[in-house]
């Protein structure tokens, strides 16, 4: 009896080509959705962050009667520096952190850079690469980003007079914004509603400098003067900048650039003094976050006029000022 051959059927080498060619555009079609989708989770939590430091402020006040604004005496000066965000730890469940850091210290001392050194997850953005990243004291040389850990979100403390000069911004009205430095601000300060008065900006990636999605360069040679969360000159004025993001100020108000470059400047800064440089800035596509004085979050397109933007960032200047999302 004889036995017959079993037919085994295999692809063949056309038939192979075509599964991989559908694989491959699957492939292609289905990896964009899945970076929105990370993308959109992350904008989630960085707006969660905001919300929280928004909500942490109003119970900031309602305990001190004022808001969490930056102490930084004038000039280089061995008094002490605290942030604002350093006042705002107990607010967003950072009570140890808060009760371990010497207020009759600067936040660069020894005795302050075990808190300070330390990377506080509601200051941080996750679209921002290179989370883990450190800031430096300005005035020590060589200027090294050993000391402290950063944040991605600062005070709004006012808009830079220049603007004004060159014609960008009204041509009246206070500039001064929610957290100025060195005072008591309130609530009731903020006569244009806080509805729409802008409190905390993203102005991620500091030290390093980004231009348009891109960095520049690497610290120490380029860098912003900003960056620390426990850095009062992390809080930062509204100055513009060109379209690339090279030259302050100017026209471009969110996104072109994180911050003036100071690198190869010396200290202090010519035009900014010992105070920092950053700017607004997000890595979300097509815009930044921005945390409200009545504690709400909005996502504002990164081109909005900067005369709109600045009529966000001023608490009495008396504007109208509808958002552009």
């Amino acid at each position: 009896m004889s036995v017959g051959k079993v037919k085994r059927s295999a692809f063949t080498l056309v038939e192979l080509l075509v599964v991989i060619a559908i694989i491959g555009i699957l492939v292609g079609l289905l990896l964009p959705a899945v970076q929105s989708a990370r993308e959109a989770a992350r904008r989630m939590q960085c707006s969660n962050n905001l919300k929280q430091m928004g909500l942490g402020v109003h119970n900031f006040e309602n305990s001190y009667k004022k808001l969490p604004s930056s102490v930084r005496p004038a000039g280089l000066t061995p008094l002490p520096r605290i942030a604002g965000l350093t006042f705002l730890l107990p607010y967003l469940e950072q009570s140890n952190m808060y009760n371990a850091y010497d207020q009759t210290k600067n936040w660069f001392d020894p005795i302050n850079l075990p808190v300070t050194s330390k990377r506080v997850a509601a200051y941080s953005c996750p679209s921002t690469p290179n989370p883990e990243r450190l800031d430096g004291v300005p005035e020590l040389t060589p200027w090294s980003a050993t000391f402290v850990a950063n944040t991605d979100y600062s005070p709004t403390i006012g808009v830079d007079q220049r603007l004004r000069s060159a014609g960008l911004i009204d041509a009246q009205g206070d500039l001064t914004g929610v957290l100025p430095k060195n005072g008591n601000p309130r609530f009731r300060d903020v006569i244009d509603g806080l509805s729409n008065t802008i409190m905390y900006g993203e102005s991620a990636g500091r030290p390093f400098v980004w231009r348009r999605g891109k960095q520049v360069g690497a610290v120490p040679t380029q860098r912003t003067n900003a960056g620390g969360w426990a850095r009062p000159a992390s809080d930062f004025s509204i100055d513009g900048s060109t379209q690339d993001g090279v030259a302050l100020p100017g026209p471009c108000a969110i996104n072109c650039t994180n911050g003036e470059e100071i690198g190869s400047a010396a200290f202090p800064h010519p035009y900014y003094g010992s105070e920092g440089t950053g700017e607004a800035y997000g890595f979300h596509p097509g815009g930044a976050m921005f945390a409200f004085a009545d504690g709400s979050v909005q996502f504002l397109s990164a081109t909005i006029d900067i005369r709109t933007f600045a009529r966000l960032v001023t608490r009495q200047g008396g504007e109208v000022a509808p958002l552009e999302q």
